[in-house]
C-alpha cells in the first residue's frame, strides 16, 4: 500500500484520548528516543537540565552515523522510560521530547521539505480519532517548530559529512564541541529559542567556511 503523507494542517488518526492508562509506547524503546536542541531547552525550563539527566542516568549518549547525540534512557530493571511514573503516566508530559509527541507519526524528509506519515501498527490503541497534525504535536507556533526540525535534520547531515571526512581526533573534538554547543550549554530563557539555535548553527558553520 502506498504511504500517505501529511502536512501540519492535515487530519490524521493519531488521537488516542489521553492513552487511557496505556504506556506501551513508553517501554522497550532502547536508545531510539533521540533528543534535539529544542528538547534540551524544554528540559532546562522544566528544571531538568540535560547535564543533570546525563549524570543521573535518565538520559545517555549514543552515536548516530558518527555524531554523538543524547537520548532518553530506559530503566534497566523495567525497560520503561525513566520518566514513566509508578501509575504508568508520563511525569514530563508538558515538556516531553519531540519524538514522544510525534508518535505514532514518523517524519519524511525529501527535497528540502518535511512531512509526516502514520506508523499504522505502532500504537496498540485501535480506536484513535482524527486530529490535525499541528494540534497533535502541541507545540506553538507549530510552523516555527516544524521549520526547526527540518533545519536540525539538515544541520546534522552537514555535520555527519564533516565528521566522516576528518581525522579520528578531529572528529572526536568536533563531536564534543557540538554536544556542548547544542545540549550542555544553557539557553537563555528570556530570549527566543529559535534565534539562539540559528545563532549556534551559524557560529559552527562559519568555522568551516
Amino acid at each position: 500500500m502506498e504511504t500517505k503523507f501529511y502536512d501540519l494542517n492535515d487530519l490524521v488518526r493519531t488521537d488516542c484520548h489521553d492513552c487511557h492508562g496505556c504506556s506501551a509506547c513508553c517501554c522497550g524503546m532502547g536508545d531510539s528516543i533521540l533528543l534535539d536542541p529544542y528538547d534540551a531547552y524544554q528540559f532546562q525550563i522544566n528544571g531538568k537540565p540535560l547535564p543533570a539527566l546525563l549524570e543521573n542516568g535518565m538520559a545517555a549518549l549514543t552515536v548516530w552515523e558518527g555524531m554523538i547525540l543524547p537520548h532518553l534512557q530506559m530503566n534497566k530493571e523495567t525497560g520503561a522510560c525513566s520518566f514513566l511514573s509508578s501509575d504508568r503516566r508520563c511525569s514530563i508530559h508538558d515538556h516531553r521530547p519531540g519524538m514522544c509527541r510525534l508518535f505514532p507519526l514518523g517524519r519524511n524528509f525529501s527535497d528540502g521539505k518535511m512531512n509526516y506519515f502514520l506508523l499504522e501498527d505502532a500504537c496498540e490503541n485501535k480506536s484513535r480519532s482524527k486530529i490535525k497534525v499541528s494540534k497533535w504535536l502541541r507545540i506553538e507556533p507549530a510552523e516555527k517548530y516544524h521549520q526547526f526540525v527540518l533545519e536540525w535534520h539538515d544541520f546534522r547531515h552537514e555535520m555527519v559529512k564533516i565528521l566522516s571526512e576528518g581525522e579520528e581526533e578531529q572528529a572526536k573534538q568536533l563531536n564534543l564541541y557540538l554536544l556542548r554547543t547544542f545540549f550542555l550549554t544553557p539557553y537563555d530563557r528570556n530570549d527566543d529559542f529559535y534565534m539562539q539555535f540559528e545563532h549556534r548553527c551559524s557560529h559552527i558553520r562559519a568555522a568551516f567556511e
